[in-house]
């Protein structure tokens, strides 16, 4: 994992960047790879206690770090500017579909929160849940459009040198 900071972000303006229902780490792209991993790391730490307590059953432990290694392995792919296929594929490369990580990030965010976990943590589980969630109804989620935006930057820059 590169080091904070280490990933370039390619300039990428919202037209909306003024709203402050945004979250601030929405481009943060280094921080919410990281966040991710930590929260990854957390529930592969944590969960089999909780299994063991009766505080929550296998399946569900499974699926939590199903859902977050997906969230972890599309991050990845958007730090090394690696092409993001639509959302409708996940399921088959990443083993987990929009609405599962949709959910599961909004479980985040509001956890995080509520469990008082430093600022840069609680700020970046709500960044990451927003990445997920649709630019518009019935739209792709801005993780999407954003890597792929990205990604096109890229290309222009090589083929214009």
């Amino acid at each position: 994992m590169p080091a904070m900071g280490a990933f370039k972000m390619i300039g990428v303006t919202f037209a909306s960047d003024a709203r402050p229902a945004y979250p601030r780490l929405r481009d943060q792209w280094s921080h919410l790879a990281q966040a991710s991993e930590q929260f990854l790391a957390d529930r592969r730490a944590k969960d089999p206690a909780a299994i063991t307590k009766g505080v929550m059953k296998p399946d569900e432990a499974r699926q939590r770090e199903r859902v977050m290694a997906a969230v972890v392995a599309i991050w990845r792919d958007v730090e090394t500017l690696s092409e993001l296929e639509k959302p409708s594929e996940w399921p088959h490369l990443y083993g987990a579909s929009l609405p599962e990580i949709q959910v599961d990030l909004r479980g985040v965010a509001k956890a995080t929160a509520a469990v008082g976990r430093d600022r840069t943590m609680i700020e970046c589980a709500a960044a990451l849940a927003w990445q997920f969630e649709p630019v518009a109804p019935g739209s792709l989620p801005h993780i999407w459009i954003a890597a792929d935006h990205v990604l096109y930057l890229a290309r222009t820059d090589r083929e214009a040198a």
